[in-house]
């Protein structure tokens, strides 16, 4: 395998806070050219304009068979789309078709070290990517992402693990990827089932889970409920998904939705955001997305659903030896609430935390400033631990 590098650094490419993360997210994980962005970034006002410069980039990309950028560009432009729409899925394939036609090369079929399958699951099937390390391995890692994540975006950080001297098993679970696109399946709150059917697939056992962004608290609900998850890490730091929701809201304003989400009371929560739904298109944007990805109808559902994704039932049940990976000024996920995480793990083997700031560019959601910082970190926390 080719040496894996990362770009490092936090740019400003706009002055929307969700657009400019976005876009250092097309830089940090999807090869794209900081210099073409940032001349192109100041474009973006709404989602239109989103869609528009992004495939434009992805075209100028293919142009000059710049296939890395071309399909990451594309891969980025179906973010902010109207979800499970023709022109989405469209986008979408088109990425993969580049992506997979032009990384033929990494995949084993084609002599490279990722063996391509899928593990049947429900009504469906789970994409899973297995990576092996050129000499003998250390072990297993079991590696997926979170709320919109896509499994070909991690493919650097994926090999640059294997080249750590571990085997990967990548996928991407109900609500992520093709799970979702192509199977229809949504988000559990039961994420222990697919890892087991990963797990059984390959008959692992004594791996490291990781899990990125959402998958942070995904992962430690698996780790809870399946015994062959011997370490787990998270790589962003949020307890529970409705946790996560209400961080940034009045109390009064919480107060109001959980009374009347335990009286299920469906009309007055659906009163009090179609204003907001109006008022502001991300909000609006991340319904759709939220009621696609956890098979919801509206928001009201989705908040229903959103709260049974919490560890809070089961944390007692964590007694791995855990890593919490955690980033000062996310704009995602509050950074205060690492400290409710650690005081729910009282059965750990060891916990270990970290949370990286400017110094290191590691201050974004999932420290995307530095991503091979972050993957060091965790191989050789890994390591220490299977020296144990």
């Amino acid at each position: 395998m080719s040496v894996i590098t990362f770009p490092e650094g936090t740019y400003h490419f706009n002055d929307h806070p969700l657009f400019d993360f976005q876009l250092n997210r097309v830089v940090m994980w999807n090869h794209g050219d900081p210099a073409e962005v940032q001349a192109r970034g100041g474009e973006i006002t709404d989602f239109p304009s989103w869609e528009r410069v992004l495939k434009e980039l992805s075209a100028q990309a293919e142009a000059r068979a710049d296939w890395a950028a071309a399909a990451g560009y594309l891969r980025m432009a179906e973010f902010f789309m109207v979800p499970d729409t023709p022109e989405c899925h469209a986008v979408y394939d088109r990425a993969r078709e580049i992506f997979y036609t032009h990384f033929a090369h990494l995949f084993a079929e084609k002599g490279g070290p990722i063996y391509r399958e899928e593990v049947p699951y429900a009504d469906g099937v789970l994409p899973c990517w297995r990576i092996v390390p050129a000499d003998t391995s250390k072990g297993a890692i079991l590696f997926h992402g979170g709320n919109d994540s896509l499994l070909e975006e991690f493919t650097d950080a994926l090999l640059y693990l294997a080249q750590g001297g571990y085997t990967v098993l990548a996928f991407e679970g109900p609500g992520q990827g093709a799970a979702l696109r192509k199977s229809g399946l949504t988000f559990t709150p039961e994420w222990e089932k697919p890892v087991g059917a990963v797990l059984n697939h390959y008959g692992a056992d004594n791996v490291t889970i990781i899990g990125v962004s959402l998958g942070g608290e995904l992962c430690m609900r698996a780790a809870a409920m399946e015994p062959r998850i011997r370490r787990a890490v998270s790589w962003s730091v949020l307890p529970s998904i409705y946790g996560a929701l209400m961080a940034d809201k009045p109390a009064e304003i919480r107060a109001k939705l959980e009374h009347w989400l335990d009286e299920n009371n469906r009309d007055a929560i659906l009163d009090l955001y179609a204003g907001l739904a109006e008022r502001e298109p991300l909000f609006r944007w991340s319904i759709q997305h939220s009621n696609y990805a956890y098979g919801t109808s509206d928001v009201y559902e989705y908040l229903q659903k959103a709260r049974a994704f919490t560890i809070e039932p089961v944390a007692e049940r964590i007694t791995q030896d855990v890593l919490l990976l955690s980033a000062r000024e996310d704009l995602l996920v509050d950074f205060a609430l690492y400290k409710q995480e650690i005081d729910l793990l009282k059965n750990t083997r060891s916990l270990e935390f970290a949370a990286p700031g400017r110094a290191l560019n590691g201050q974004a959601h999932c420290n995307m400033g530095n991503t091979k910082y972050m993957l060091d970190l965790i191989l050789n926390w890994n390591d220490r631990m299977l020296e144990r």
